[in-house]
């Protein structure tokens, strides 16, 4: 229940009215308080001496490199995680394995420098993989599923 007072008057803004104004499904929430909060932390950062870029940069890295890829892989191929507290969760750890696992093999099979940038296009490269994957997959499915099976009479 939020209230907001314009002059005197009350509003009384519930969450379900939000979301019948909005649709904004538990998803987008999430994102809407991350971004939210990112911007809280970013504030109190720079009341401790850190300017507000380096901070939203920090914060921005964190999400890119600790979230997103696992998200990805979450949102292609599982599809049966219902519930958004368990994607999230499942993100995370998916995101430190795919990250880890990609860099890792990157540096030593392809001898790729470990920096920020190659770091950047690797977890890129790899986000964009799992998408083609996911397409390939889908494409596939179509093809099986649009195959009849011939109907052959036994005698």
């Amino acid at each position: 229940m939020l209230t907001i007072d314009f002059f005197s008057k009350k509003f009384i803004i519930s969450k379900m009215i939000v979301d019948k104004m909005f649709k904004l499904n538990n998803e987008i929430w999430g994102f809407v308080i991350f971004a939210v909060l990112a911007f809280v932390g970013a504030g109190i950062g720079a009341l401790y001496g850190l300017s507000f870029i380096d901070v939203l940069r920090a914060i921005f890295t964190a999400m890119y490199v600790l979230f997103l890829p696992g998200y990805v892989v979450v949102r292609c191929f599982f599809d049966d995680l219902e519930d958004w507290i368990e994607k999230v969760a499942v993100s995370f750890g998916l995101s430190i394995a795919v990250v880890v696992l990609s860099v890792i093999i990157a540096n030593l099979v392809f001898g790729i420098p470990i920096n920020a940038l190659t770091n950047f296009l690797i977890i890129l490269a790899a986000m964009v993989i799992t998408g083609i994957a996911k397409v390939i997959t889908v494409n596939f499915q179509l093809k099986k599923k649009s195959r009849k099976p011939s109907k052959k009479k036994n005698k």
